[in-house]
């Protein structure tokens, strides 16, 4: 495992002890320094010689407190990922704090091994991504400013269209290639049907005066048949003399590779890594857009399932921790071929997973909980000469217009998984009413 070089900024000795505790279970001989302010943090950013991997940044600190600590943190750590260690499970706060600079957060109270260092190499992973898309959009708008790009122009009167040979390039055209557009509306051809209305308005934007220069991105079909992100823009150069637009130029980018960025940052914000399931924010996010439609039609059912792999720390104590990865995406591999398109299907935590069951009564769900189920006991995962069997217990709950959040649902189906991990796992459990609520348990 790679040695990490971790700076702890952290001024409470027992949440410092805590951090340090768990990052010696990490399997990894990483080196921690520990400091307690933001000024101790500059002296030894300015002292180091080689930077560290990533910045531990507790917010409340005798020299700062919250979202001002990250943006003073950034400053001084210049291309160093931050992962926050907050006392509160804000989900606001928490989104604030990402949006102030930093990679990831993590709650004080939770913070276990396998969780720091997933929080860790998370952030130094999108930390890279954001550095590169960055890099890209600088190169990006220099390229532009320089006019090193496509170059198109189009008369607005014969809907003639010239395109440079790199223009023609990026849409997989060679010099010669005498299939290549030749105007406006055969290019036209070639763009996305869901981009065609979009790039019609902005081109009528500008030339009626609305817009000062014609720019959007839109998808463009390679003559390969794939198709290619790209920019464009241009501005109307000429009028005649009753006033009527007469010609425009602009230029084209393949921006393929920054949509390809922004896309895996946005993954990277939705899903969770190992399994590539939504991560409990996203399933949340869902779970609430649901509640409001349960709120909204009284015939309208949708159902909840919470469920956990069975005695999973004592696989992970037996096969260790690679194996235990192996497992939980083979588990995630396995439901997610038994659900429906629609079903939604997330990691919140852990071994601990939920589905959410759209338009779902609960004869349904219990058809869905018994089947994922049967499908896990039939599972075998092989870990060197080893097979593995495992099991899960599920528990069930209807979304309900009652509660006040849709969290109501996902206690009382906790509750019901605790159930049937109590009367002998591997089994389904219904949440008995609303009043049904979670006891805590291993």
């Amino acid at each position: 495992m790679q040695k990490l070089s971790v700076v702890l900024v952290e001024d409470e000795p027992g949440d410092a002890g805590l951090i340090q505790y768990s990052l010696k279970f990490t399997k990894g001989d990483h080196e921690v320094h520990w400091l307690t302010s933001l000024e101790d943090l500059n002296t030894h950013l300015r002292a180091t010689t080689s930077a560290p991997d990533v910045i531990l940044l507790d917010l409340n600190l005798p020299d700062s407190s919250g979202l001002d600590t990250i943006s003073r943190c950034k400053a001084m750590a210049r291309g160093i990922p931050i992962v926050v260690l907050t006392g509160h499970d804000d989900m606001d706060f928490s989104l604030k704090a990402l949006e102030t600079g930093a990679q990831d957060y993590l709650i004080k109270n939770n913070v276990e091994a396998d969780a720091l260092l997933r929080a860790m190499r998370y952030a130094m992973e999108r930390h890279q991504l954001e550095r590169r898309l960055k890099e890209s959009e600088e190169l990006t708008t220099a390229a532009i400013e320089g006019g090193g790009l496509g170059i198109w122009e189009w008369n607005l009167k014969t809907d003639a269209c010239y395109t440079s040979e790199r223009l023609r390039k990026n849409a997989g055209f060679d010099v010669d290639d005498d299939t290549a557009p030749q105007t406006l509306s055969e290019w036209m051809t070639r763009t996305h049907p869901d981009d065609t209305d979009a790039i019609d308005e902005a081109l009528k934007r500008h030339v009626k005066g609305e817009e000062k220069r014609y720019e959007i991105e839109y998808r463009l079909k390679h003559k390969q048949g794939h198709w290619v992100w790209v920019f464009e823009s241009g501005h109307l150069v000429s009028r005649d003399a009753e006033g009527n637009p007469e010609r425009m130029v602009g230029i084209l980018q393949d921006i393929s590779s920054r949509k390809e960025m922004e896309e895996q940052l946005r993954t990277l914000a939705m899903r969770d890594p190992l399994t590539g399931l939504f991560n409990r924010r996203s399933f949340m996010e869902t779970m609430d857009s649901e509640y409001g439609r349960v709120k909204r039609h009284n015939d309208y059912h949708t159902s909840i399932l919470m469920m956990d792999i069975d005695h999973f720390k004592h696989v992970n104590d037996t096969y260790g921790h690679a194996a235990g990865d192996d497992i939980l995406k083979s588990f995630a591999r396995t439901i997610t071929n038994n659900l429906r398109e629609n079903d939604v299907f997330g990691r919140l935590g852990g071994e601990e997973f939920a589905i959410l069951l759209p338009d779902t009564d609960q004869d349904g769900s219990t058809h869905v909980a018994e089947k994922v189920r049967a499908a896990v006991e039939a599972m075998r995962v092989q870990a060197e000469d080893e097979t593995i069997r495992i099991t899960t217990s599920v528990g069930i709950a209807m979304l309900s217009a009652n509660d006040k959040r849709p969290d109501g649902a996902l206690a009382r189906a906790d509750a019901a998984l605790y159930r049937a991990k109590q009367n002998g796992r591997n089994r389904v459990d219904q949440a008995k009413s609303s009043a049904d609520t979670p006891i805590a348990s291993e």
